[in-house]
């Protein structure tokens, strides 16, 4: 009889502990199973506030020393923007400032941190050489905080601005001198060279300065002028961001065509008569990668309105006048912000 009663004390031990395991994994099965909530950024364009562009002037230099142009620029605007506003440009994974200046400070080669957006435009895109990764990355910027409508409008200002410009800026040129810029040591503390580019191409802007002013692209001169560049594009992009929330961009940067361009553009522009010219489409300077633009050599068949070629004397002053009259026009449209590029 207690032989019977222990065997079945011993079965409903059994019976309870596997009751019990069966509830720790169906409670284990249940919490696997639950899906996690998840997390949904808010939609752009994200909440902006005036910013100062000395600020992030200084904020792209820095950025400049870690991600180069493209994600410099980017980190940049973003980077002010976060200090200001916080979320959701909190949900950013970038370092801070004082992350980024600690690590220039412990003399480490390697970066810590993790890529950073935009950072593929470095040196025209991954060192291709085509468009620079300061304007690039403050392109990127713009789209974030601003309607893609406006976008339109700000980024070819930003454009037009780079082609312009001569870098680096006579600001950060005296923020170097003075040792106003935030990284421990600089990359050069001299004054530098300026000058324009007359494009947005990283091969062609690096080229043109350095003939200009005597350094190898590999030199450390020609590295801290491209941090210079990235912060004045940067300090330009939030500039021009300021002007259209306060509802002055056409006075803070008019945009205005070179006459090149806008004489090419009486033509050549995007359109559906390849005829009279419809087989290109842009703003950027034409003589950027166009240097004969003398008028056109008489292989060119294509016919103007009256019948003549442009190849002929005759054709090129009619294309001439009609330039003349066409570049005022196209400039005067590009400034009211109107896109050659739209579908």
């Amino acid at each position: 009889m207690k032989d019977l009663q222990r065997r079945d004390f011993i079965k409903g031990i059994a019976v309870l502990s596997g009751a019990a395991l069966c509830g720790v994994a169906t409670t284990t099965i249940a919490k696997a199973a639950a899906p996690k909530e998840e997390f949904v950024a808010p939609p752009f364009p994200w909440p902006y506030q005036e910013i100062d562009p000395e600020y992030v002037r200084k904020l792209g230099h820095l950025g400049y020393y870690l991600e180069e142009c493209g994600g410099g620029a980017f980190w940049a605007i973003m980077t002010a923007l976060k200090e200001k506003i916080g979320y959701p440009y909190t949900i950013l994974p970038m370092p801070t400032k004082e992350q980024f200046i600690a690590h220039l400070a412990s003399g480490k080669k390697e970066s810590p941190f993790a890529p950073i957006l935009m950072q593929y435009g470095v040196g025209g895109v991954a060192g291709f050489g085509s468009l620079c990764g300061a304007p690039n990355g403050s392109a990127s910027a713009i789209t974030l905080v601003a309607p893609f409508k406006a976008a339109e409008k700000i980024i070819p200002r930003l454009m037009r601005y780079y082609e312009i410009e001569a870098f680096p800026t006579d600001k950060s040129n005296e923020y170097a001198v003075k040792k106003q810029f935030f990284p421990p040591k600089y990359k050069s503390e001299k004054s530098l060279p300026q000058s324009p580019s007359h494009s947005v191409l990283c091969h062609v802007s690096v080229g043109k300065w350095c003939e200009k002013a005597g350094y190898a692209s590999g030199s450390s001169e020609r590295s801290e002028r491209c941090a210079r560049v990235t912060g004045d594009v940067a300090a330009m992009a939030v500039t021009l961001l300021n002007a259209y929330y306060k509802g002055n961009l056409e006075t803070a940067f008019p945009m205005k065509l070179s006459q090149e361009t806008a004489g090419c553009m009486t033509c050549h522009t995007k359109g559906e008569k390849y005829e009279t010219g419809n087989f290109t489409r842009g703003e950027m300077e034409c003589n950027s990668c166009h240097t004969d633009m003398s008028p056109h050599k008489s292989k060119n068949k294509i016919k103007t309105a009256y019948g003549m070629d442009i190849g002929t004397l005759a054709g090129a002053a009619a294309v001439g006048t009609v330039a003349g009259i066409g570049a005022h026009a196209i400039s005067k449209r590009a400034s009211k912000g109107e896109n050659d590029g739209e579908e």
